[in-house]
């Protein structure tokens, strides 16, 4: 019998609206077995799917291969009509797993998964569709298949992510302490910025002390004390709080908003991106942080630098839609260990609070539609690369984020761009 689900804790929507984005953008990575399976397919001489080879090897993962795309963008399977080819013809379960999946995320967690999402993908990211409980049967077998075709495991073999280096508790306590940082990011006294410096503060706190003998409630307990303590050192009014450094804080924020803003595979491809030179050039533009914003996606208006930091801060509604988006990554643990380059649970929260900064900073810079509709685009670009793109999980730009926390600005973004 496959481990049970742990649902999304909160109202989060999504219905597949056939855009076909997750086909144009997706690396699609399939095992051995599916290859096989799919070429048995009738679909050599289709005139709606592209020419053989469909796949290419990866070379990061033996016994795996990746659906190749058409030159113009799209999978080889991606119909003229938006439509998934293997889909019309031989139903969904015919489909590669990673595309049956997709948007959720299946995270094991010691006795059950943990149900997360991407908000790359446009209905989630708007809250659209039917509610997530709906899916509850799917993702069931969903997680069938991934114990026993994919990551060949059930849920209580993965160990669960290190607090620290060197400090490690079991998945009952892990979920203990994920849950009273949900608790910090429920608690609607407080703007949303507020309360996600409330998390720093508490790994930073955390992040001194020896948790290891915490079990049961004693856990709750500490978090708990650890909460009350910090609340009157978190300034209320993020205008109390210093303005980020020119030099430590605001370059290597630019540097890092360079990669979550870029959106440079396939037909959304910006222009001046499809060659190295051209993320290089933009990457220092970004770095410098003067003149014109570089269009490193194709929603970006034609905007400059000192544009983005005089207009004015976003409305108060946008809390709900980011809370849910924290919540969701939070409650699924897709922000520490595997899903996110194997950061330990303390650094892997503050990699996913330094980007509600970023989401900030491209919800102030897309024009031409409401505020709430600029923070879905925003949130869709920086979940794109968010635990997913590679380049986030290098030593150099890891570096730069840790410079970012452990000199404090972390936390002197996060409220400037919320002012």
């Amino acid at each position: 019998m496959p481990y049970p689900l742990r649902p999304l804790p909160l109202m989060q929507n999504w219905s597949c609206e056939g855009c076909s984005d997750c086909c144009r953008r997706l690396e699609g990575v399939i095992t051995d077995e599916e290859k096989r399976r799919i070429e048995a397919l009738d679909l050599a001489n289709d005139p709606e799917v592209g020419p053989r080879p469909w796949f290419a090897p990866v070379r990061r993962g033996p016994g795996k291969w990746r659906l190749k795309h058409r030159r113009e963008g799209g999978c080889v399977f991606l119909t003229s009509g938006n439509r998934c080819r293997i889909h019309e013809r031989f139903g969904a379960d015919a489909k590669p797993f990673v595309c049956r999946l997709f948007p959720f995320v299946l995270i094991p967690a010691g006795n059950h998964w943990r149900v997360g999402m991407r908000f790359s993908c446009p209905p989630a990211a708007a809250n659209r569709g039917r509610p997530v409980l709906d899916a509850e049967k799917d993702l069931v077998d969903l997680s069938r298949g991934l114990e026993h075709h994919h990551v060949g495991r059930s849920a209580d073999s993965a160990p669960p992510p290190a607090l620290q280096a060197g400090q490690q508790l079991p998945w009952p306590e892990v979920c203990r302490i994920v849950e009273s940082l949900a608790e910090i990011v429920q608690d609607r006294g407080d703007r949303l910025e507020r309360r996600l410096r409330k998390l720093l503060a508490v790994a930073r706190t955390c992040g001194r002390v020896k948790m290891d003998s915490l079990r049961g409630n004693r856990v709750s307990t500490f978090m708990q004390s650890v909460r009350v303590g910090l609340d009157a050192e978190v300034p209320r009014d993020p205008a109390d709080v210093p303005s980020p450094d020119r030099l430590l804080g605001r370059v290597p924020f630019r540097v890092l908003l360079a990669i979550f803003a870029r959106k440079d595979r396939d037909v959304y491809q910006a222009w001046g991106l499809r060659r190295g030179l051209g993320r290089v050039l933009s990457g220092w533009r970004f770095a410098r942080g003067r003149g014109r914003v570089p269009r490193v996606n194709e929603f970006l208006p034609e905007i400059r630098f000192d544009e983005v930091e005089r207009r004015d801060s976003l409305p108060p509604e946008v809390d709900e839609i980011l809370e849910r988006y924290y919540l969701v990554k939070l409650n699924s643990l897709q922000f520490c260990g595997p899903p996110n380059f194997d950061w330990p649970l303390w650094a892997g929260l503050e990699s996913l609070v330094l980007t509600l900064p970023m989401i900030l900073w491209l919800g102030r810079a897309l024009t031409g539609g409401s505020p709430v509709e600029a923070v879905q685009r925003a949130i869709q670009l920086v979940d794109d690369h968010f635990g997913g793109d590679r380049m986030l999980g290098l030593p150099h730009i890891r570096a730069l984020q840790r410079t970012l926390i452990e000199r404090g600005e972390l936390e002197k973004l996060v409220a400037w761009y919320s002012r």
